[in-house]
């Protein structure tokens, strides 16, 4: 088997796979712990077998208020680009694509027929108008 460099720790444990990720994340100073597909109601907690209630109840105790579920995370977090940052990028883009690809040589003729489907629409759509 080729050694690939990577150290392994056992851990022993009577406590879940889940326990024990939540305390490494414990262990090693994690501000918010953000738990995707755990169990996170209590009839989701009580209908677990019984050998690891008692420790994931420890465990969750232990945390507290750092362990945040997906959804309430999600909630929680508001997105920090605006709908007309957003927009800008998009025209900016437009307009630098538009740029490049009229002044490459293959660009100016694809440009010209662009332009001509453009003055088409444009005529088409004063001609609904009038």
């Amino acid at each position: 088997m080729q050694d690939i460099g990577v150290d392994v720790i056992a851990f022993p444990t009577s406590g879940t796979s889940e326990d024990v990720a939540l305390l490494l994340a414990d262990a090693h100073a994690a501000e918010v712990v953000v738990a995707v597909g755990m169990h996170a109601t209590l009839l989701e907690f009580l209908d677990r077998d019984r050998a690891g209630t008692a420790s994931t109840f420890l465990v969750r105790l232990k945390l507290g208020g750092k362990l945040v579920d997906a959804k309430a995370a999600s909630r929680l977090h508001r997105s920090r680009i605006s709908a007309g940052a957003l927009l800008l990028l998009v025209f900016v883009t437009l307009v630098a694509v538009g740029v490049i690809f009229a002044l490459a040589a293959d660009g100016r003729a694809w440009t010209a027929m662009i332009a001509g489907w453009w003055d088409q629409v444009y005529a088409w759509a004063k001609g609904l108008v009038q």
